[in-house]
């Protein structure tokens, strides 16, 4: 009778522990770029919606024949923004909230690592939608309103923005403190409307 061999197949533990070092590393050179990766995707998606709503914003103005106003506050804890929708195309006495509580669409808000820093923002706080609400009211010297901290940017409806006076475009600034490769996006508005990000 002959005894036949059995041909044991396998990994010795070198092997393995050499894949695992290899799986190891290729880890602690992966899992950093992929989290830069996905917070930089962040910014990136903020911007975007930002920018997008900016643009809806105009164009409902232009829809509607109505002023938009576009209000959002800023420091490193604010990262929501608002529309209102005028009852004229010129000098609304009337504000309707279109973004809120209770409202069809919800207050908009950046992811939540992104804000609007008080720095780098050009337009100014024209309205009082805090202390009049829900309502908002031109600050003086037009105006009875009282500065309420929240920036303004008003649309009309042939598309055009209310720029600062003596400013040929404004800028809204949203920003970062991740490590990230772009901390910083300006939206840049020309005095046409049109809604540029940088």
């Amino acid at each position: 009778m002959k005894v036949q061999k059995r041909c044991e197949a396998g990994y010795s533990l070198a092997e393995m522990l050499t894949v695992v070092a290899m799986i190891g590393v290729l880890a602690l050179v992966m899992v950093p770029s992929f989290i830069t990766f996905f917070q930089s995707n962040k910014m990136k998606s903020s911007m975007r919606n930002l920018t997008s709503d900016l643009r809806s914003a105009r164009q409902l103005s232009i829809t509607r024949g109505q002023q938009v106003l576009f209000t959002y506050g800023t420091g490193n804890t604010q990262r929501s923004y608002n529309w209102y929708l005028g009852n004229k195309s010129l000098a609304s006495d009337t504000w309707t909230p279109l973004t809120g509580p209770g409202k069809l669409i919800a207050t908009r808000t950046l992811d939540n690592v992104v804000y609007f820093p008080t720095t780098g923002q050009t337009f100014t706080d024209d309205y009082d939608c805090v202390t009049s609400a829900p309502n908002c009211v031109p600050n003086p010297p037009v105006g009875t309103g009282v500065p309420d901290g929240v920036i303004d940017v008003v649309f009309f409806p042939d598309g055009h923005v209310q720029l600062p006076t003596g400013a040929t475009s404004g800028t809204i600034v949203i920003q970062t403190d991740m490590k990230i490769p772009k901390q910083q996006y300006n939206i840049t508005i020309s005095p046409s409307g049109r809604v540029l990000a940088k």
